[in-house]
């Protein structure tokens, strides 16, 4: 297992000690027999985006909230696609309380692995959620753009919710994985006030610069990609390799 430790909000008085301690499940050999895939790891871009976020919370920044039109602190709907092990989406819901956060991958035996590490960092809620502090948390398949998770989010929270938040991990890997149909489901997953953040870590890809092709794509879709300066990342994790990445939606686009 991979053993974590989150700082909450510092500003927040009431929580004790501001730690959350955690651990996640790995099957190390996933990739090589072929049974979990590559999703059965915490990548190092994970890490990346879970302290970004950390980070941003900590410092008590409120762009987040800012930038969904929420005041700092309101409850946040989160998606997570490709999550693997669910690190990140642990990570978020315990660092935005009081939120709701869909787990999601498109391995049935990925997902069951994110399920068993959701469920030994919180307590059964019913419905299929645990409660990991504040926060509610779901994991199930989302193949992208096929609208399940839509579908999951509306079941919970209304017909007429939004997410606020996506979050993606080191999924821009067209080795593996197709990046059209990541872009489709992020147009899929965003309204005009969400905010979307993925990690890319460079890799060579003879074919075409998956960088360029994914933002090629997401322009398509009015989908505008900004990369985090290192500068503004966790001073400790963060990596020349390893891009972070804040999409919106173009306020213009149709």
């Amino acid at each position: 297992p991979v053993d974590l430790a989150l700082s909450s909000d510092t500003s927040q008085k009431e929580v004790d000690s501001t730690l959350y301690k955690f651990h996640v499940k790995q099957v190390q050999r996933g990739e090589i027999e072929e049974t979990y895939g590559t999703g059965a790891t915490v990548w190092p871009a994970s890490m990346v985006l879970l302290k970004y976020l950390e980070h941003l919370v900590v410092n008590n920044d409120c762009r987040i909230w800012d930038l969904v039109g929420k005041t700092k602190g309101d409850p946040l709907n989160i998606g997570d696609l490709g999550a693997g092990t669910g690190v990140t989406s642990i990570a978020a819901a315990l660092l935005f309380q009081n939120s709701f956060v869909i787990c999601t991958d498109g391995c049935e035996k990925v997902v069951g692995l994110s399920k068993e590490n959701i469920t030994n960092a919180g307590l059964p809620e019913g419905n299929g959620c645990y409660k990991l502090g504040s926060s509610l948390v779901a994991a199930s398949k989302y193949w992208w753009g096929d609208g399940a998770i839509l579908n999951e989010l509306h079941s919970f929270k209304g017909t007429g919710a939004s997410f606020d938040i996506i979050l993606v991990s080191d999924c821009v890997l067209p080795k593996l994985y197709p990046i059209g149909p990541l872009v489709d489901a992020l147009d899929e997953c965003m309204s005009t006030s969400t905010i979307a953040y993925c990690t890319y870590e460079h890799r060579y890809y003879p074919e075409y610069d998956p960088k360029e092709f994914f933002i090629k794509l997401a322009t398509k879709k009015g989908l505008v990609v900004r990369q985090v300066q290192t500068k503004d990342q966790h001073p400790i994790y963060s990596v020349d390799d390893v891009e972070v990445w804040e999409i919106r939606r173009c306020h213009h686009s149709t």
